[in-house]
Order: C-alpha cells, then sequence, then structure tokens
C-alpha cells in the first residue's frame, strides 16, 4: 500500500502545485468604465471648437432711453447675427437688433443693421465679448403719422456659449444698443438668450 500512499501524495502536491500557475495564467475582462467620455458633459465632452458658417439668434427684455421719451421703457427685443469664423477666437458677421413697443395707439420701433465682430478671450472657454457698428433707425407710428430718422447705430455687449451639442449652443447674453441720428437719439439694453450655431 506504500507505493501507493506515496504515488496518491505525489499527485496530490503535483495538483496543489499547479492550482496557482493555472490561477496566473486565467484573465478577467478589464472592469467596464462608469461612464465613457463620450457620455461626459462639460467642455471636455463638447469642446468650445468654432469654424465655418455660424449663426445666433436670440430673444429677450430691453429697456429703452430717449430724450422725447420720459421714464425708460421695457418691451422685447430680436437680436439676429451670422458670419464667418476668422479664427478660434474672432468671429466676424452682420447682425440686425431691435426693440419695439406698442402703448395708445403708438407704435416706437429702435432697430440696427451693423457689421459685428465677437471676440473669445479664451478659444477654450465660451465667453466672448461683441460689438457692432452700422445703421440705427428710430421710428415713431401714431394713427397715420410715421416718422422715420436714420443715424449711426452701436451695439456693445457680453455674451457666454454653453455647448449643449457638437456644433450647439444656448448662450446668454446682455447687449447695450445706441442710436444717434440728427434730431433724436435713443439706446436701449438687452437681457436675452440666444441659440448659436458653430
Amino acid at each position: 500500500m506504500r507505493p501507493v500512499r506515496s504515488l496518491s501524495c505525489a499527485l496530490f502536491l503535483l495538483t496543489l502545485a499547479a492550482v496557482p500557475a493555472a490561477a496566473q495564467s486565467i484573465t478577467f475582462p478589464a472592469s467596464a468604465p462608469l461612464f465613457s467620455t463620450t457620455e461626459q458633459s462639460g467642455s471636455a465632452a463638447r469642446p468650445q471648437s468654432r469654424g465655418g458658417f455660424w449663426f445666433s439668434g436670440g430673444l429677450g427684455v430691453g429697456s429703452l432711453g430717449c430724450e422725447d421719451c420720459g421714464e425708460r421703457q421695457t418691451s422685447g427685443v430680436i437680436d439676429l447675427a451670422l458670419g464667418g469664423t476668422l479664427g478660434d477666437r474672432l468671429l466676424l458677421g452682420a447682425a440686425v437688433s431691435g426693440w419695439s413697443k406698442e402703448e395708445n395707439g403708438a407704435t416706437l420701433t429702435v432697430t440696427t443693421l451693423e457689421a459685428r465682430v465677437r471676440f473669445y478671450p479664451i478659444a477654450e472657454k465660451g465667453f466672448y465679448m461683441t460689438g457692432g457698428l452700422g445703421l440705427g433707425t428710430i421710428r415713431a407710428e401714431f394713427a397715420r403719422l410715421d416718422d422715420s430718422q436714420n443715424g449711426l447705430g452701436l451695439t456693445l455687449g457680453l455674451g457666454w456659449d454653453i455647448r449643449v451639442g457638437r456644433n450647439v449652443s444656448i448662450t446668454p447674453y446682455w447687449h447695450g444698443t445706441a442710436v444717434t441720428a440728427d434730431e433724436s437719439d435713443a439706446n436701449f439694453g438687452a437681457l436675452g438668450v440666444a441659440v448659436t450655431i458653430h
């Protein structure tokens, strides 16, 4: 029986020695990440890249003052801009902005048609400064009277592109616009939100 016991002991010891070696050769799949980079939000997932054609359309609320208005008046504003990209930090285009209010049968409208630039101090961030210069119009309508004056229009503003898609941002902004004509002048500050396509 001793040879059988010796053989059994040898096989047992051989098995114990083989198990760790076999265990070392087993490979386990790497655990899946909790989330992929494509699902991350923020600038890492949606970088602030810009190129080619761009468009921005926004609506907001503006407070207008003028020589003959008395106290400032509040109403809706619109701002539309489009153009081309000169670099990661500089956009150039044309813009239309306007403020209008109707009250007691009278309508006052202030609009501008401008060449506008948009400058991003840090290319990877969404903050920008903007400025525009062009034609401004002040128009007053009451009953059959229609008085329209043209002059110089100027816009300065700030905004922030919040990237929600590869080429789409939601853009809160503030713009200050002034129009100077021969016989009158007007200005309005506007807070709004735009959709920007880069």
